[in-house]
């Protein structure tokens, strides 16, 4: 089990960003070091279909008492510190994650300042997402690459869902009717000049067979050519 673990999280908009980023990737397990409760009704503005990750987050005084629980931590940053937490890339964050048991905790810390030293010596290893220049990510975007790392390499939920699939009639090739409906419309609407032409029929059935279109493909095209010779579907 993952939690996301922010800590002084200083802008409403990017916690409720951050829940529907978790909502996005199959986390629910949110957790907020923050000195004043409750959560800004702000949050809930950015947090698309994701109130319920806000409405369970639980929070903490200090993020000692949020990892109390935690078998595994891990601090994401930038900054460079003296000390002898190993240190990752996020590139191998799903194999250091994958046979650990018990809650793994993934710790961002304030959009201005990042996590403190005495912040950073609780966690296990230093995460670093690595970005060009000497740039770093908003702490929702963090959240958002981090958990879509875990997402992608199956540690989270059912992994990654495709739902824009054509249905299969939409791949389903052309008919002969399509595209002599198609071939006779052109030749109707071409000027004089190629309508005498006698190769110009075998040459429009030749184009469109090289095309091999699907039904959807060729009803596209056949309704651009409409648009073009401003004639609608019915006439």
């Amino acid at each position: 089990m993952f939690a996301i673990i922010l800590v002084e999280p200083e802008h409403p908009h990017n916690i409720g960003f951050v829940a529907r980023s978790m909502r996005s990737n199959g986390l629910s397990e949110l957790r907020i070091v923050r000195k004043s409760q409750p959560l800004p009704r702000k949050c809930y503005n950015t947090a698309h279909s994701s109130a319920e990750i806000l409405d369970k987050a639980k929070l903490f005084p200090t993020l000692k008492e949020a990892i109390a629980d935690c078998s595994y931590t891990i601090a994401f940053s930038r900054r460079q510190f003296d000390t002898i937490v190993p240190h990752i890339a996020l590139p191998e964050l799903p194999a250091i994650c994958k046979d650990k048991n018990g809650i793994v905790a993934l710790i961002f810390g304030r959009e201005s300042r990042g996590l403190a030293f005495e912040e950073f010596e609780l966690c296990a290893v230093q995460c670093e997402i690595p970005v060009a220049g000497l740039m770093s990510l908003n702490l929702s975007h963090a959240v958002s690459v981090a958990s879509y790392e875990l997402c992608r390499a199956g540690l989270l939920g059912e992994g990654l869902a495709f739902r824009n699939k054509l249905p299969i009639t939409h791949r389903k090739a052309a008919t002969t009717e399509q595209f002599e409906n198609i071939e006779n419309f052109i030749l109707e609407n071409l000027t004089d000049r190629y309508k005498n032409y006698p190769w110009i029929n075998a040459s429009i059935r030749t184009w469109l067979q090289k095309l091999n279109p699907s039904q959807a493909e060729l009803s596209a095209l056949f309704g651009m050519l409409r648009a073009l010779a401003k004639k609608n579907a019915r006439n």
